[in-house]
């Protein structure tokens, strides 16, 4: 054997062993979720996109799993129930529109990851956004396996002042939605919620005792668009690094961004100083596409994807995801196995040391723990993307293929929006350092033992970027409010751009029958009429506050 390949081997052997003895000897992993809000698939630097500099999210990415197809739910409630219960919302009733104040409708009584990860030990702590329900204090976070939470209850707030302003019938409702557990945190008025919720997450970590394991969710408001009259807010200093960006909301969008990617490096080199970093698994991800246009609009852009936020095209439910630890084996690689938001459940209890069969057997989550650790194929076959009934569409993933039926909910998100990211003058080339040697990229090169090098990133860049049919390959559009059945080969075609359902018709039969079984299992949803006179802030000192008595003593006011 040549001298060097044996010295290589030997080499990585050695690295493997000590990994598998440190893993074996540290105890259950640190478990951190960081969710963006509204997070459009092109506004990270690893898709392929030189406008926003994500330099912590990228090093993060690049010395991970970028995970390219990872699917969550077209909007935020949805999405935030399946990751928490490892379930598809339409078992729940919440497969619906996402939860307006006052919307006596809330998250079911299922056992939750919190739930999970507290009988394994964990510290559990949210800082950020619930939007699961808030009728009752038993519906809120420290009542449904979070030993504490601070954020905000409603589905969006303001960045400064915290309000949250809702008009039904005609009459506009504003109420301060800030909150410390029970206790409404009236004193971050003033300060940036990106900020107030960064530092949040960085007092956790300091305070924590790294012996015991902490799972940190921390849901940020960022990149949600706030009040109407005041949907976007960051920094002037911030938004001034982006004079470039012509459209001035974009600008603002993007300061939003680069907000939130100054969190993410906080919370790793954090971390790593409180000597956590090397025994964490990191999560990042997006609870749905940006919205580009329409109701809450954040000029966020999904591109080169077909649909925003709230449709069943790419563009509204393939996140920007990816997930870091030192304890992953083969890293540093760009996956494009399926893996869906309900797996995270089942996977951190996997992680955690958990016994998979002890959890509840009617979850549609997998464990895909072993597949990110070892680069194996992921153990799913198929999606369910959604069934709405009162919508009328559904979709579905099967292996390579992606089907969707009946009529979107709103016509004109379906095209394709959003700006592509290129030829900006002021990044002509993409800076590498800047990764390597951001908050996060410094942090990683001290616990990874194999940290990825500067000329690797491009590679991985190059891999993780979509690139969609050339002009020959695109035969057949198709519009799903026409009642076409729309099949697309995403693997060759994730644009969406060529209909293939006239050339499959097993694989659309297949399909459809597919989904008239889960249907069976479908639960109708929830949403109700808005109880939102009762729940006035202005009868709860102008907080958004639960309205109805509490079922149990343990939670009476």
């Amino acid at each position: 054997m040549n001298l060097n390949i044996y010295v290589f081997f030997s080499a990585l052997i050695v690295i493997l062993g000590v990994l598998l003895n440190y893993v074996s000897s540290a105890g259950a992993p640190h478990i951190i979720i960081i969710l963006a809000d509204d997070l459009g698939w092109n506004d990270v630097g690893f898709h392929g996109s030189d406008q926003i500099p994500t330099p912590n999210i990228d090093a993060l990415a690049y010395n991970g799993v970028i995970l390219n197809s990872h699917y969550v739910q077209p909007t935020c409630t949805p999405s935030r129930a399946a990751l928490l219960t490892g379930k598809y919302p339409m078992r729940l009733g919440l497969q619906g529109k996402p939860f307006p104040p006052g919307q006596p409708a809330t998250l079911p009584s299922a056992k939750l990851m919190s739930d999970y990860l507290k009988e394994l030990g964990y510290s559990t702590r949210l800082v950020g956004k619930w939007h699961l329900g808030y009728t009752r204090w038993n519906d809120t976070p420290t009542y449904r396996g979070f030993d504490h939470h601070f954020g905000y209850l409603n589905g969006f707030t303001s960045y400064y002042d915290y309000l949250t302003t809702w008009t039904h019938r005609g009459v506009t409702y504003t109420g301060f939605d800030l909150r410390r557990d029970r206790d409404p945190a009236w004193e971050y008025q003033g300060q940036y919620a990106t900020d107030v919720f960064t530092q949040e997450a960085l007092t956790i970590i300091q305070a924590h005792d790294a012996n015991i394991p902490l799972f940190l969710y921390v849901s940020h408001l960022a990149v949600h668009a706030g009040n109407e009259g005041k949907l976007l807010e960051a920094p002037q200093e911030t938004i001034n690094n982006f004079r470039y960006i012509a459209d001035s909301n974009r600008r603002t969008y993007a300061a939003m961004v680069s907000k939130l990617d100054d969190s993410v490096g906080a919370i790793v080199e954090t971390l790593e100083q409180k000597g956590m970093l090397q025994n964490s698994v990191i999560v990042f991800l997006s609870d749905n596409g940006a919205p580009t246009m329409g109701m809450f609009s954040n000029w966020g852009s999904n591109y080169p994807l077909r649909g925003i936020k709230d449709t069943l095209f790419e563009g509204g439910i393939r996140s920007a995801s990816f997930v870091w630890s030192p304890l992953i084996v083969q890293n540093a690689r760009v996956s494009n196995e399926l893996i869906h938001i309900t797996d995270w459940l089942p996977t951190f209890y996997s992680a955690a040391g958990g016994d998979i069969s002890a959890i509840d057997p009617d979850l549609d989550g997998l464990d895909q723990w072993s597949s990110l650790v070892y680069d194996l194929p992921s153990p799913r076959a198929d999606i369910l993307l959604n069934i709405d009934e009162k919508d009328r569409n559904a979709a579905l993933r099967f292996n390579n293929w992606k089907l969707i039926v009946g009529p979107p909910s709103l016509q004109s998100n379906d095209g394709y929006f959003g700006e592509s990211g290129k030829n900006v003058q002021r990044l002509i080339t993409y800076n590498t350092s800047a990764i390597a040697y951001s908050p996060a990229g410094r942090s990683i090169a001290k616990v990874s033992f194999t940290p990825v090098l500067e000329p690797d990133y491009s590679i991985l860049r190059d891999q993780a970027t979509l690139r969609c049919l050339p002009e020959k390959g695109k035969r057949s559009s198709c519009d799903p409010s026409s009642g076409a059945v729309c099949l697309y080969d995403i693997p060759s075609d994730p644009c969406e751009e060529n209909n293939l359902a006239q050339y499959f018709p097993t694989i659309v039969r297949r399909m459809k029958r597919a989904l008239v079984e889960y249907r069976s299992g479908l639960t109708p949803q929830l949403n109700q009429d808005l109880d939102i006179e009762k729940d006035d802030p202005k009868l709860f000192q102008y907080t958004w506050n639960p309205w109805v008595d509490c079922v149990d003593v343990t939670c009476s006011a």
